[in-house]
């Protein structure tokens, strides 16, 4: 090659190394946080099983939910038997003891007041095994806040409608020129 038709190509090659060359400088040279280094979630509490000797009183939540509480040494507990979501208006099980004094046997992470009740005077509050309120938005409907408008029965997008059933999928098209002929 001579010398003239090496020249532009030895410019496009400064060009490009001039270009990349402060993408390389303008790099972070610290190194990206290790797990260490990332913030830690704390550790929940650990569970602890406790039993109450109380009346239960109703009250409600800030979004008008029924909610339980019960009193004892002058320590005020909230008491769940799943989430207020699943239970609506009738407030769940718990309810069939409002005024009563009852011994709630549950459980309860430490540090907290929040009672998560098992049984209510030795009577289990819901069949053992998978809770009744499990299985999400595909399972439960529109009942699970989780659920989308949107969604079919299978979860994902779209109202499986096929392409039979889908809007301009079928249209009527005109007759071909064999079938005009034949017709």
């Amino acid at each position: 090659m001579n010398a003239a038709r090496r020249l532009p190509l030895l410019v496009a090659v400064l060009v490009i190394l001039a270009v990349g060359v402060p993408v390389v400088v303008a790099a972070d040279p610290s190194p990206a946080p290790g797990p260490s280094e990332r913030a830690a979630k704390p550790a929940k509490a650990p569970k602890v099983e406790v039993t109450l000797r109380g009346t239960i009183e109703r009250t409600t939540d800030q979004k008008g939910r029924p909610a339980f509480t019960l009193t004892t040494g002058g320590t005020t507990y909230e008491l769940s038997a799943g989430p207020r979501w699943f239970h609506g208006a009738s407030g769940g099980p718990l309810a069939a003891y409002v005024g009563r004094t009852v011994t709630v046997h549950g459980w309860q992470r430490e540090g907290t007041n929040d009672v998560s009740v098992d049984t209510v005077d030795g009577t289990a509050l819901r069949a053992p095994g998978r809770p009744p309120w499990a299985g999400g938005p595909k399972a439960l409907g529109e009942r699970h806040p989780g659920w989308k408008a949107w969604k079919d029965g299978d979860g994902r997008p779209g109202r499986g409608l096929g392409r039979e059933g889908a809007p301009g999928q079928l249209k009527e098209r005109p007759a071909s020129d064999d079938e005009a002929a034949s017709g």
